[in-house]
């Protein structure tokens, strides 16, 4: 078995592939990469046992065959070189599955060892749910939403991200209990009936990383407990969290009478550098007429900050602490110049969306208050 090749298109299919692999693994089959060569292309496969991912790349020759090589082994090697073309040529020892890898370079030998084996074989399942995207529009939804999934092992719904698929909208939404984040696409989507899953983070996370400018086909299997995402170049699998996500709709406020309209990056920036006066990461935001104020202070310390800022503003006076992290992300998140700030009391969820002319809004960020010390 014997192919010919570049590091570059090596190392680029590596990348990809070596992201399903994990950390540590107690089955030594995770650790690997498997390589099928046949018709003048290599494909890759790796797996952590709900995760999997295969890609390709061209390369020449004739033969065919499957290999399983050390993940980091590879990725070592590749990391190292120059671009050049590369020869591998793999020879199968006398006894048992053991084999070596020959790598010649313009410049050098190698040997790394192998195992002769075929790829592990996958479940076969029933994907009736198939829904096209654009990569700039799930890149989109992914960044929008990702940052405010829980950590917490003890939620593990709200480890992923909520995909809520119906005639007219593509839902995303994610919370860790002290935000939510709901986005909306028009992806022109027809389903059946109301679909939900919830995607792992690490997926997403996954996903974000390797998607270059190609459209995505997201489908899902008829028992709602698997998703693949496949490219031109590249196709991911895994397990969906089948624990019930919280009913989120009943947290998100329907009337606030308390409104605010500011410049966004101002505000982001105001939030940036008043929160870092802050002894336990907390901030005020007080809002009266034209005018909004952002306030932090560390007592112990006898250091304070406070910043004033034009707005539009409607309704009575108003002042509510936030984690000040929460607030930064959220406006980081907001891509319009102008943020729009619903509120209705110092204890209530406050809603950041983003200011249109036009459309309307496909984005909402929700982040609950803290308690203050007057």
């Amino acid at each position: 078995m014997k192919f010919n090749t570049t590091i570059k298109r090596l190392q680029e299919a590596v990348n990809k592939v070596i992201l399903a692999v994990p950390a540590k693994s107690l089955d030594a089959r995770f650790d690997n990469i498997n390589l099928t060569l046949e018709n003048g292309m290599l494909t890759m496969f790796a797996t952590d046992g709900e995760l999997s991912i295969t890609t390709n790349c061209d390369v020449a020759s004739t033969d065919k065959g499957n290999i399983a090589i050390r993940a980091r082994t590879l990725q070592d090697f590749l990391r190292s070189m120059y671009e050049t073309d590369v020869t591998f040529d793999i020879e199968r020892q006398s006894i048992g599955e053991l084999g070596t890898i020959h790598i010649a370079t313009d410049k050098g030998r190698y040997r790394i060892p192998c195992t002769f084996t075929t790829k592990p074989e996958s479940q076969k399942r029933n994907f009736d749910l198939s829904i096209e995207l654009q990569q700039n529009e799930l890149q989109d939804m992914i960044h929008k939403t990702l940052f405010a999934c829980s950590v917490d092992g003890m939620r593990p719904a709200m480890m992923g991200v909520l995909f809520e698929f119906d005639e007219e909208y593509i839902t995303a939404v994610s919370t860790d209990g002290h935000r939510l984040v709901r986005c909306r696409k028009k992806p022109g989507v027809t389903v059946a009936e109301k679909q939900k899953i919830v995607v792992p983070a690490r997926v997403l996370s996954i996903i974000q990383r390797m998607l270059t400018n190609e459209e995505v086909k997201m489908t899902i299997d008829s028992e709602r407990r698997n998703v693949k995402f496949k490219t031109a170049t590249m196709e991911l699998e895994s397990a969906l969290i089948v624990e019930p996500y919280p009913n989120y709709e009943a947290v998100i406020p329907v009337e606030n009478e308390k409104q605010l309209v500011t410049d966004r990056s101002q505000l982001h920036d105001s939030v940036k550098r008043v929160g870092r006066f802050s002894s336990i990461g907390d901030l005020k935001i007080s809002a009266q007429d034209s005018q909004i104020k952002v306030m932090a202070e560390n007592a112990s310390e006898g250091e304070s900050a406070q910043e004033e800022l034009p707005c539009t503003f409607t309704g009575e006076e108003i002042t509510i602490g936030f984690n000040a992290k929460f607030v930064e992300a959220a406006l980081s998140h907001i891509e319009t110049e102008q943020v729009s700030i619903e509120m209705s009391s110092p204890t209530t969820a406050v809603l950041f969306k983003p200011k249109y002319e036009e459309r309307q809004d496909d984005l909402i960020i929700l982040v609950m208050p803290v308690r203050i010390n007057n």
